[in-house]
């Protein structure tokens, strides 16, 4: 996995955001300046699953490119070890890593850029979510790019 400047290349290169229901902190600010109408199609998604979105991931495209938000749990303020067992939001992440892998496959996607998901606000250990990744697109030609925020 490369590492670089998330910002210069989500142009290029799909990128996933990670979210409970609210996308007020973290890399998903920056992201929804980019992609605008992104926030409301994940409310709106939300609402059409009823609020069982928990493991699935977003796929929304616009004019400025596609962006992916992985619903790891089940609201923001939620953290791994925290108010959520490690073990279950690392389920939890891959299961959303295995439905954008999914999602970018179909769709004939082969670039993905991202930041350390899960490493800032939820706390976890790179290492570990470094291995679920690697884990979830090693079957795959998708070429990801780690960025450093």
């Amino acid at each position: 996995m490369l590492r670089s400047k998330v910002r210069a290349i989500l142009p290029i290169f799909n990128s996933p955001s990670e979210s409970g229901s609210d996308m007020g902190k973290g890399i998903v600010v920056p992201i929804v300046r980019k992609y605008v109408g992104v926030e409301q199609a994940c409310l709106d998604s939300v609402k059409n699953n009823k609020g069982n979105i928990v493991g699935q991931a977003f796929r929304y495209s616009c004019k400025s490119g596609t962006v992916y938000n992985l619903f790891s749990k089940e609201v923001f303020w939620h953290k791994a070890g925290y108010s959520v067992t490690a073990t279950r939001y690392q389920r939890h992440l891959k299961s959303c890593l295995e439905y954008m892998r999914n999602q970018m496959l179909q769709n004939g996607e082969k670039y993905l850029a991202m930041p350390k998901i899960a490493c800032g606000l939820d706390r976890c250990k790179w290492e570990d979510v470094e291995q679920i990744i690697r884990d979830v697109f090693e079957d795959t030609n998708i070429e990801i790019l780690v960025c450093i925020i």
